[in-house]
Order: structure tokens, then C-alpha cells, then sequence
């Protein structure tokens, strides 16, 4: 991969010029010790950012870290003009802009089909359902009817009680060796979450990046941009042999590899 496109990625992972430095540094400093403890010397952002990315020049670097301490999301150690640290606030923006693996995933061994029937006057109540049905994970089987592996009928049952829209959602539930129509639903969930095209991705993220003479910090991005889009469904219900925790493991690698070049 040319590293334009790796920066492409980074822009579509955190979004901003800064945000990508806060998440350099993060990367550096991810394995050397714990939370906003980790420090990293100045000069050793600046060389292993002009040591990856020619465009990244002294005064380029110098800027973006400039930008980072105005904001507040990294500040100098006291006692110490050459170490750096993530601070609280920025330690919470870090965990704003960067997915998460979860390793352990409690699931209760059923579905949830999630379905409603909101008004057109509260156009905004039903927009936002949908926002907190993606975010608990659920998935769009088709208009107005949700699938969601973990329970949302809490998160749920307190928006339509914050917003007046009683006996408008409807959740039922489902089990594992159920079927939906004509599909099994091994097949609808690799279906509508697209399973097959993330295992292919994650593949090739093994692939290429298990190779030593990759950049591990491309590798790092490349994998975030990959988890983004997974859902991390229960691991029962995952194709067998999906390869999410062999990538994850990889990502793990290439986190202490970036902190020993």
C-alpha cells in the first residue's frame, strides 16, 4: 500500500490533521506503560514521523504538536522540556476517534428483530432511533425492521420514554438456530453485516502486513480502519475461522514493533 493511500485512511479513521498527530503519538506510546502515564521524547516523534513520510518536515511536526498542546491533548512533563504526554483530555479524545477490540462479548443466545412505526411529524425521534440501533449494533434487515445480537431493549425502552413515543418500537426476539424467511441466520447476519467482505479485508491486512518490512504504523492505521467497520458480533455467531482475533493480534505486534524501531 503507497503511503498517500495509508494517509487517506488515517484521514477516514480520526478525521483531522491534528487528530491524526494525537493518534501517532498514541501509537508510540500504546505499549511503554499505562494510560496518561506513557511519555515519548520530542525529538523521537520528529524522527519517526520524517523517517516514515518525506513531507513530514521539522516544521510540519513542529506545528502539529504545537496544535496539540494549544488544545490542551498533550503537554510537556514537569520538570522537562523533551518529554511529552497524552493528557487526560486528550486520552478521552483518543478514545473518541479510536475503535476498540473487544475481547470479551456477553451475549444471552438470542436475536433481537427491532421494528417501528414512528410518525412522519417526528421525523428527528425516528432518525435518531436509528443512530442508537446502529450503535448498540444493530443491523437494517429492511425499511424500519432491525436486527441487533445484543439485547437493546433497555437503551431502547429509555429513548422512547425520554421522547414520548410509546407503543411506537416493537422488540422481539429470536433464537440462535432460528430462521428469518428462507435464510438460516449464519447466512442473513453474514448477509447484512457484510461478514464475507470484512474477512477478506482482514486477510489481506494479515497478509501484508505480517511482513517485517512494512511500516508498523501503516499497519496500525490500516487495521483500525478495519475495525471501524466491524461489528463485533458474538463470537458464537461469527463464520468459523473469521480471522478478527489473528488481525488483532497482529495489530498487537505491530503496536510494540512501532515502539522498538
Amino acid at each position: 500500500m503507497r503511503k498517500k493511500q495509508v494517509f487517506e485512511i488515517a484521514d477516514r479513521v480520526v478525521g483531522t490533521a491534528t487528530d491524526i498527530a494525537l493518534i501517532w503519538l498514541y501509537s508510540l506510546v500504546a505499549v511503554m506503560g499505562a494510560g496518561s502515564k506513557s511519555t515519548i521524547k520530542i525529538h523521537r516523534a520528529f524522527d519517526e514521523a520524517q523517517k516514515w513520510h518525506d513531507q513530514y518536515n521539522y516544521d510540519t511536526i513542529k506545528q502539529a504538536l504545537q496544535q496539540l498542546s494549544r488544545r490542551k491533548l498533550i503537554a510537556r512533563k514537569k520538570y522537562s522540556r523533551t518529554d511529552l504526554a497524552i493528557t487526560t483530555l486528550g486520552w478521552e479524545r483518543i478514545s473518541q476517534l479510536v475503535p476498540v477490540y473487544h475481547e470479551k462479548r456477553p451475549w444471552d443466545g438470542h436475536l433481537y428483530l427491532i421494528s417501528y412505526d414512528i410518525p412522519t411529524s417526528k421525523n428527528t425521534s425516528r432518525d435518531m432511533l436509528r443512530t442508537y440501533i446502529k450503535k448498540s449494533g444493530g443491523a437494517l434487515l429492511q425499511d424500519s425492521l432491525w436486527i441487533n445480537p445484543y439485547n437493546p431493549t433497555k437503551l431502547i425502552d429509555t429513548y422512547v420514554s425520554e421522547r414520548s413515543i410509546s407503543g411506537t418500537v416493537l422488540i422481539s426476539k429470536i433464537g440462535k438456530d432460528g430462521a428469518i424467511g428462507d435464510e438460516t441466520l449464519s447466512t442473513l447476519l453474514a448477509r447484512v453485516y457484510n461478514l464475507d467482505a470484512l474477512s477478506q479485508r482482514y486477510n489481506e491486512f494479515i497478509d501484508m502486513y505480517s511482513k517485517k518490512s512494512c511500516h508498523p504504523f501503516e499497519g496500525i492505521q490500516t487495521y483500525l480502519s478495519i475495525l471501524r467497520d466491524d461489528p463485533q458480533l458474538p463470537f458464537p455467531l461469527l463464520p468459523k475461522q473469521f480471522p478478527d482475533k489473528t488481525a488483532y493480534t497482529l495489530f498487537q505486534n505491530l503496536q510494540r514493533r512501532l515502539i522498538k524501531k
